[in-house]
């Protein structure tokens, strides 16, 4: 029996099933990190970017993705170049294992 609420236990299946959607994106390029910007629990969607660096010789870069739990659909909406000097900003609970 779980012990999560509901609403803790709906939040946690909609990030499992968007991480099992990026996967693939970052298998090759960690260390990467998630960074959610919003959950919209009603509308089963979550706004995130991505932190990563996607090949040796290019800089970090940070991908703004949706995720779309009700159709089970991952979008790419753009990204922007990201800092190395930021990285370390960033919490360690985020990093993508």
């Amino acid at each position: 029996m779980s012990t999560l609420s509901p609403q803790v236990a709906e939040l946690k299946g909609l990030r499992d099933r968007r991480d099992a959607k990026l996967a693939p994106v970052v298998r090759d390029f960690k260390p990467a990190w998630i960074l959610d910007v919003s959950v919209s629990a009603q509308r089963e969607e979550l706004v995130f970017d991505l932190v990563y660096r996607p090949y040796a010789g290019r800089g970090w870069i940070k991908r703004r993705y949706r995720y779309d739990g009700e159709v089970d659909v991952l979008h790419y909406t753009g990204e922007l170049e990201f800092a190395e000097n930021e990285l370390a900003k960033l919490p360690e609970t985020a990093l993508i294992k």
